[in-house]
């Protein structure tokens, strides 16, 4: 975790860390107080038949419409991705995904989509690893991502 924060001071991303116990899923997160300004973050790798892959970023209390990402992104029906796809582009474990691994995929394989309710807010990710949290704005993390030559888009993808 301390080469991710290297790497965001680097970028004079300013950013607050909270430790915490390891949260692998919404559940999880029931029993931990973050205390961090910011809207919490889920994040889903996913992938169509075509081995097209999309990293997507949203609102920790909505649930994803699959089919709309998948019309966001131009994909076909989506899956979720196995942990082995996971370490392969991402290079990360089930439970830890952040925005902030697509820093891995130096082929530019993924494409990034993120939830356009969160533009203009802070938002709260794992650094890495599923026992930390961190808070950064949004439009850092689109900095962040940029500087690992990505773009992204946003969108509104839930269910109602």
């Amino acid at each position: 975790m301390e080469a991710i924060l290297k790497i965001l001071t680097d970028l004079n991303i300013p950013y607050e860390l909270q430790e915490h116990k390891a949260i692998f899923s919404e559940e999880d997160s029931k029993d931990v107080v973050i205390t961090l300004e910011g809207t919490d973050v889920k994040n889903l790798f996913v992938k169509d038949r075509n081995n097209n892959y999309g990293l997507v970023s949203l609102d920790l209390h909505k649930r994803a419409d699959l089919k709309k990402i998948a019309g966001i992104l131009g994909f076909g029906r989506l899956s979720f991705c196995n942990p082995e796809e996971l370490m392969h582009f991402l290079n990360i474990a089930p439970g830890s995904v952040t925005p902030l691994c697509i820093m891995f995929d130096t082929g530019n394989k993924v494409k990034v989509l993120l939830d356009e309710n969160l533009i203009g807010k802070k938002v709260i990710i794992h650094p890495l690893r599923n026992t930390a949290s961190i808070s950064l704005s949004f439009y850092d993390l689109t900095r962040f991502i940029e500087h690992f030559n990505h773009t992204w888009s946003t969108g509104e993808f839930y269910k109602i």
